[in-house]
């Protein structure tokens, strides 16, 4: 499945380099017109999100409409494996196409070598988590429409809870809500690399990057034969 969907999107050069550009175009004004950090931050953490959860949500609900994943369902391989490799390859996709506005910003922001593998780590595991979450929310839902709806009404209260929107609290339920949070790291990471001063340094980004990208696993693994089965 991961070359299934590399050959996809290497068939349609024209789609991909246009979702390659969408990205890019939305982050330059940001970084050469030195918007506000807290909201240049939080408008690429919505970008990472949505790239991750609305791509793979909407792909597994057409490949349910034509059958595919009931194909794949009824092969002898195990269904985390297939869940897995979907994931990888869409994982892969995303980040070719976030990967010109990351060296954009690595390139124009004043980025310490710490902060920068914060930032690309913090983005995969984003990416991973968004994938992850889009196959849930795909068993909830029927045709791309309808899934594209729930990814974003998940997404909204997620997002919130992570500081986006208004900023993580020093104390109180919404900063415990924020600690266990993925969006809330990426967030912290892009307003560092913008020069701004945030919840979370270098060191906890990238710890929360890699607990959110084991914890992503393993919690595909849990529902991948419900992902694969749903009809």
């Amino acid at each position: 499945m991961l070359m299934r969907e590399l050959l996809v999107s290497a068939s349609r050069p024209r789609a991909l380099l246009l979702k390659t550009l969408i990205p890019l175009v939305l982050t330059l004004p940001l970084l050469l017109g030195h918007a506000p950090v807290f909201w240049a931050a939080m408008l690429l953490t919505v970008l990472a999100a949505m790239t991750g959860a609305v791509g793979s949500a909407v792909t597994i609900a057409r490949a349910r409409e034509s059958g595919l994943l009931t194909r794949l369902a009824l092969t002898p391989r195990p269904a985390w494996r297939t869940a897995g490799s979907w994931v990888a390859g869409a994982v892969a996709v995303d980040s070719l196409q976030l990967a010109p506005s990351i060296v954009a910003l690595l390139v124009l922001a004043p980025v310490s070598p710490m902060a920068a593998v914060a930032i690309v780590l913090s983005v995969i595991a984003t990416l991973v988590v968004a994938n992850v979450l889009g196959c849930v929310v795909s068993v909830l839902g029927g045709g791309p429409g309808e899934v594209l709806l729930d990814v974003v009404v998940v997404l909204a209260p997620l997002l919130f809870l992570g500081g986006l929107f208004t900023g993580v609290p020093p104390t109180g339920w919404r900063a415990v809500a924020a600690l266990v949070d993925p969006f809330s790291y990426v967030h912290a990471a892009f307003i560092t690399s913008l020069g701004g001063a945030a919840s979370y340094d270098a060191v906890a980004v990238i710890s929360a990057g890699l607990i959110t990208i084991a914890a992503s696993g393993m919690l595909l693994a849990v529902l991948a034969r419900r992902v694969l089965e749903r009809a």
